[in-house]
Parts: C-alpha cells; sequence; structure tokens
C-alpha cells in the first residue's frame, strides 16, 4: 500500500465513528432515509456499506488471499487443476481458458458452509461470491455477516454450499480468465474428485460471481461441450453489463442514491478484469445483449432497489424470450446482493425468503432421486 493509501485508509478509520453517529442521528427520520420502507437499521447499513466500497476502491484495497486454513480449519480446502475428468478424453482448459498466455491454472482455495461435510456430498452448490472482479472473498470473515446468508441456505435448502475463492484481478496475470480457470477448477474437483453428478451440481453465483457463472455456461456450450452442463444456475443480482457504457447508466439510475454499489466500483472491476485489448462487448464480459436458449434452468433474484436493476430485469427478460427457462424473482427494496448480505443489512426476512424461493427452484429441477439420476448416466 502507497503512503498516501496508507494515509487515507488511517484518516476513514479515525473519522468513522464521527460518521457512524452522525448517519444513527440522520436515519431516525423516515424521511431521510434512502428508501422510505427500510427501516432504520437498513438505512445506517447500507450507508455503511456505501462509505467502505467508496473507500476501498479510492485506495485500490487488495483483498488478502491466503491458501492457509486459518480461522476456519477443516472447512477451508485447496483445490487442485485437473487437467482432464476420468470420463471424458476433453481437457478442461481449453480455448478461451488458454487465451490469455501468461494465465494458467493454479490451486484455488474454497471454503465449506455451513461446516465440511463429514462424508463426500452426493449433491453440490458451487458458490461464487460478489466482488466486482477486484473485492471480497469466500471466508465468512470476508462478509460483515460473517457467512449467514450462506449457512442460512444451505440449512434450510439441504445443499451443501462449497463457495470458491477466485482470483480477483488485482494484477495483469489475473484478468480474464484466471477467475474462470479457478471456476473450472471447483467444477472438475464436484465431477472428477467429489464424483457428484452433473445433475445434482448447481451453479451460484452474486454480482460479479453470477457473470462468472454465466461465463461457464458460456464455455461449457462453445468452446468445451465435452463437459456436461450442471442442474440449473442460480443468479443472484447477477452483474450482466461490464461496458463503460452500462457503468454510465449507474450514475444516473433511479436507485443511483439508493444502492451502496455505483460507477466507480463497476468502472475499477471491468477495466480490471477486462485483458487489454479485448473488446467489452463480448459476451463472456457482458451477456446482456447476447442472450440465446439454454437448457439450464435459470433462477434470477433481483433486488427493486438496485442499481443494477434495470439490466437485470431486461436480462431475465431476453433469456426467457429466447426459450430458456427463466424464475425471476424481484426482491422488494432490497439493495444489492441481498442473498447474502440480508443480516448484515438489516433485510433478513427478505433474504430468507430469497432462499426459500431458489430452494423450491432447485427441487423443481432436474431429477429428484437416484433412481432418475441412475438413469442418466
Amino acid at each position: 500500500m502507497s503512503v498516501y493509501s496508507t494515509l487515507r485508509n488511517a484518516l476513514f478509520f479515525l473519522i468513522l465513528p464521527t460518521r457512524l453517529v452522525i448517519w444513527w442521528l440522520y436515519f431516525i427520520p423516515k424521511s431521510n432515509r434512502q428508501n422510505p420502507a427500510w427501516s432504520w437499521k437498513t438505512s445506517v447499513s447500507v450507508q455503511a456499506a456505501r462509505s467502505f466500497i467508496r473507500h476501498h476502491t479510492a485506495i485500490r484495497y487488495r483483498t488478502p488471499k491466503s491458501l492457509e486454513p486459518g480461522p476456519d480449519g477443516d472447512r477451508f480446502i485447496i483445490l487442485n487443476p485437473q487437467n482432464t475428468l476420468s470420463n471424458t478424453d476433453s481437457p478442461v482448459y481449453k480455448g478461451i481458458l488458454n487465451s490469455v498466455p501468461d494465465i494458467k491454472p493454479v490451486p484455488t482455495g474454497a471454503v465449506w458452509y455451513p461446516a465440511a461435510p463429514v462424508q463426500p456430498p452426493k449433491k453440490l452448490v458451487i458458490h461464487f461470491h460478489p466482488s466486482a472482479f477486484v473485492i471480497l472473498g469466500a471466508r465468512p470473515s470476508d462478509d460483515t455477516a460473517h457467512g449467514w446468508g450462506l449457512d442460512h441456505f444451505s440449512e434450510l435448502s439441504g445443499w451443501p454450499v462449497l463457495s470458491i475463492q477466485y482470483r480477483l484481478s488485482l494484477d495483469a496475470d489475473k484478468t480474464f480468465p484466471a477467475a474462470l480457470q479457478d471456476a473450472f477448477t471447483a467444477y472438475a474437483y464436484a465431477l472428477g474428485t467429489l464424483k457428484i453428478h452433473p445433475s445434482h451440481i448447481v451453479l451460484a453465483g452474486e454480482s460479479a460471481g453470477g457473470n462468472l457463472v454465466l461465463a461457464m455456461l458460456r464455455y461449457i456450450l462453445t468452446d468445451n461441450q465435452a463437459l456436461p452442463l450442471p442442474r440449473s444456475a442460480l443468479l443472484l443480482s447477477p452483474w450482466v453489463d461490464l461496458t463503460d457504457e452500462g457503468m454510465n447508466k449507474t450514475k444516473m439510475h433511479q436507485n443511483a442514491r439508493v444502492d451502496y454499489i455505483g460507477y466507480d466500483l463497476g468502472h475499477w472491476g471491468a477495466t480490471s478484469y477486462i485483458p487489454p485489448g479485448w473488446e467489452e462487448t463480448s459476451p463472456y464480459f457482458t451477456p446482456l445483449g447476447s442472450e440465446y436458449k439454454l437448457s439450464v434452468p435459470l433462477f434470477v433474484h433481483v433486488g427493486t432497489s438496485e442499481v443494477l436493476y434495470d439490466d437485470i430485469m431486461q436480462f431475465a427478460r431476453n433469456m426467457k424470450e429466447k426459450g430458456t427457462d427463466v424464475e425471476l424473482h424481484e426482491a422488494p427494496n432490497a439493495p444489492h446482493a441481498i442473498f447474502s448480505a440480508g443480516k448484515g443489512l438489516g433485510m433478513e426476512d427478505v433474504a430468507i425468503d430469497g432462499h426459500a424461493r431458489a430452494t423450491r427452484f432447485i427441487e423443481r429441477t432436474g431429477p429428484t432421486s437416484e433412481s432418475e439420476v441412475a438413469g442418466l448416466r
């Protein structure tokens, strides 16, 4: 961290207590709240989240990444790249995954929610955390609610969750397709090591993680059809437009003063993630406008107070018009990525409703019994 960033970081935390007191007092009247339907706790929490994200963006904060378990103990595991799967001669990493010569598959960290399974699971949700490709992580300590969202969703649904610590685009050798390589390292682990049938694997991604899930599905369909498609996908506040035009739209959006994310974070993330010279309109970066019929059912969860609301709604409508099975849920008055952030933002009830809807969606997609799975082999 530079001297400038160090001083700015110190100043931020020095004045933070004063800001918190001001926010606590300011948001007592409902008329001062960003959304009149929000509670006092939600208004203060969203303002605090907005302030932290702006600060992290301004100093280009580098989220620590380690392959040491630390306090997560046996919940933390390391996934090693698997070049091929036992049931196919096709390599896992090919085509677009080899498009930047300096970026290679590497060991990837992952965290179990709510706990490490005693026996290898027979079904799995592979989760990709929100990040704008430059912040946050998969560990409970990376989340102000300490993993509450994933813990609750796993316990409610009965599906174990493995959240992936994919590479953030903080260096030249970690742009696209580094995160996508890590995503397939996780998918290959589920298929090849855990031996889970693809019909019992669900891909889930929040924000940039949702963008990553859509890139995974596109890669299987276009670059590596030897890989099986998963049962279904959960797109939770997915980021579907990484163009600068798309980022500029957020400045004028009706939710620009409500949501805690905005142009600065999006611009930092997109320009860091997209390799120099690549078109930002590529469907691997911007799936909005490149929709197609997909055999994998999609659950799309969006908050009505999100700055990305219009883009997500349009993407869901376009996919549905192309013939994809899309279940769309609008979470009332929710800001960005409420699925995991519900407790931290004082909207647990809205998040829990999303967990229940996603659980029912998973249940209605794919086979429901081992006999049905056997019939697919």
